[in-house]
């Protein structure tokens, strides 16, 4: 599937990260947002990759180490 536009392709990633966000609160980490996960892969991860799939994105967000998020924006 091909999308538009970020906020279309957010929009469809949203149970992925509902998913992570689930997770999280799971560890006991309170402070992280669906928005801090977005904001710390499309800038850290996928800005300079090529041919994603949707697959590959739904991985990351999955994947990704909380202390990553809170290091890099600023929350530790």
């Amino acid at each position: 599937m091909e999308y538009s536009n970020q906020l279309e392709l957010y929009k469809s990633l949203i149970p992925a990260f509902k998913v992570k966000e689930r997770l999280i609160r799971a560890s006991g980490v309170n402070d992280v947002t669906t928005n801090d996960i977005w904001r710390y892969l499309a800038t850290y991860r996928w800005q300079h990759s090529t041919n994603l799939t949707i697959s590959d994105i739904v991985n990351d967000i999955i994947i990704i180490d909380v202390e990553l998020i809170k290091c890099e924006g600023g929350k530790l």
